[in-house]
């Protein structure tokens, strides 16, 4: 990972509020519109942790997209700024 890429995550986190596994079940529970954003490959998620409020991208994906805008091919569901996004 890039330099420039861990100091804008971490920028990020800075502005996020944590929860733990449990409350993020319950959020994408009560809000069919959350979204969680799962950073492990679909293929080692086992099915039954899988969901259909969930968008798989990798963490190389989100470091590839955003050191390129040409490359990138976001859900469009993630372009709604009033929509709850839980990550991994």
């Amino acid at each position: 990972m890039t330099d420039d890429f861990r100091q804008r995550v971490a920028a990020a986190k800075g502005q996020t509020t944590s929860v733990n596994v449990t409350d993020a079940k319950k959020q994408l529970e009560q809000n069919p519109d959350a979204i969680l954003i799962e950073t492990r490959l679909r293929e080692n998620v086992p099915l039954s942790e899988q969901a259909e409020n969930v968008v798989f991208i990798s963490v190389e994906e989100l470091e590839e997209q955003a050191g390129d805008a040409s490359k990138q091919k976001l859900d469009p569901r993630l372009l709604d700024p009033n929509r709850p996004i839980i990550t991994t």
